[in-house]
């Protein structure tokens, strides 16, 4: 039979609290860096089903539209969604386009939910940009 008795003495000690503490304070936390790499991943999901999402709706206006860019806003529970028009559309007023991302906006909050592996499916807000880049004044 094995003694175990001694096994805590053969363990090398650890660092004291206070120098984990200063290099933390000095380089970051890991834990911040860990965080922000899972945001940006989610991120790349949402942006992945969104673009798959309106490329299958029955909606022209909707099937037409670009996304540009997600973003947390102001963290991985709610998502801000901007989308553009493509060049090949006709152009449509904002507040039309507005109104039909709100009436999709269920839908394409389902679609993300069932390609991303959470416990609650992120809040979607839309914007709608410029060709640019920039948001409409």
């Amino acid at each position: 039979m094995k003694d175990f008795a001694n096994r805590d003495a053969r363990r090398r000690p650890r660092r004291a609290f206070a120098d984990s503490d200063s290099a933390e304070l000095f380089f970051g936390s890991k834990q911040r860096v860990r965080r922000d790499h899972k945001t940006a991943q989610l991120c790349r999901q949402v942006f992945q089903a969104l673009s798959m999402a309106l490329g299958d709706c029955a909606d022209d206006v909707l099937r037409e539209l670009l996304i540009h860019d997600v973003a947390p806003a102001p963290d991985a529970g709610r998502l801000l969604v901007r989308v553009g028009l493509s060049a090949a559309t006709n152009p449509t007023g904002v507040a039309d386009v507005m109104a039909r991302l709100g009436h999709a906006a269920g839908f394409l909050r389902r679609e993300v939910a069932a390609a991303i592996t959470r416990k609650r499916a992120p809040e979607l807000m839309f914007v709608l940009v410029a060709g640019g880049g920039e948001e409409p004044r």
